[in-house]
């Protein structure tokens, strides 16, 4: 099972950074070429009172050169 996989069961483990930023961009990616629009924000609240509600927002940028820095 993949890191993260098991949070519909309550059971979730943890993630590090770079787990989170590649399976985050897989999710971006997949979505971006399944017609899902970017340039808005989506709220997530949770009833537990150990998990922060957030909100996630996506904004498309303008290709570039190339030259970029990763984070």
């Amino acid at each position: 099972m993949t890191p993260g996989a098991s949070r519909v069961t309550g059971d979730v483990e943890p993630l590090s950074l770079d787990e989170f930023e590649q399976q985050l961009g897989q999710l971006v990616e997949v979505s971006a070429r399944n017609g899902i629009g970017f340039d808005r924000s989506w709220t997530f609240r949770r009833p537990e009172d150990d998990v922060p509600d957030v909100i996630v927002e996506i904004t498309r940028l303008r290709k570039g050169d190339g030259n970029f820095e990763k984070r």
